[in-house]
């Protein structure tokens, strides 16, 4: 066995050791804090069906109108990656401003700052990985997936705020 195939099998093993003594801390130490109540949980299920809608209403439109005209500019497995995280996005958003994003008791500053982390890291991927185009040889490139991605997650974070805002500006009306 190669010290190459070696690492890998003693890092996953590592990572997932990791993972379970977390996993089982954090169900240890955090039993019954933050949960779901049954609105957020009806909320959570009717923004699925709309994220699915979405999924499927924007690859039929694409399989049908699009994708002859943008095959040479746009990979076909890109599109259906897009379509997959527009429909995240969509649930997210839907969640966020209808108050089941966080669970009861849960703080947003966490979220927040993961979220920055994950968009500032696939933006700097994408702007280092610029020169390959979103397109190379029929497929999607590294700078086409992390453009996405850094993407979907400014547009949570923009959402996060202008609920927060909302909510602010709300809190302020009432107490007028």
């Amino acid at each position: 066995m190669s010290s190459y195939s070696l690492g890998v099998i003693v890092g996953l093993a590592v990572t997932f050791a990791i993972l379970m003594i977390s996993f089982f801390l954090r169900k240890k130490y955090h039993a019954g804090e933050e949960h779901y109540d049954e609105r957020q949980i009806l909320i959570r299920g009717k923004g699925y069906k709309i994220s699915f809608m979405t999924v499927v209403c924007i690859n039929v439109f694409y399989s049908l109108f699009f994708y002859g005209i943008t095959k040479e500019f746009v990979s076909p497995q890109f599109v259906v990656l897009a379509s997959a995280y527009i429909g995240i996005v969509v649930y997210t958003l839907y969640c966020i401003f209808n108050d089941a994003y966080l669970q009861v008791g849960q703080k947003a500053k966490t979220w927040i700052i993961v979220l920055l982390i994950v968009t500032i890291s696939n933006a700097y991927c994408a702007i280092v990985s610029l020169d390959r185009g979103f397109n190379d040889a029929g497929f999607a490139t590294s700078f086409s997936f992390n453009t996405l991605f850094a993407v979907s997650f400014a547009i949570v974070l923009v959402g996060i705020a202008i609920k927060y805002f909302l909510d602010k500006r709300g809190a302020a009306d009432e107490e007028s």
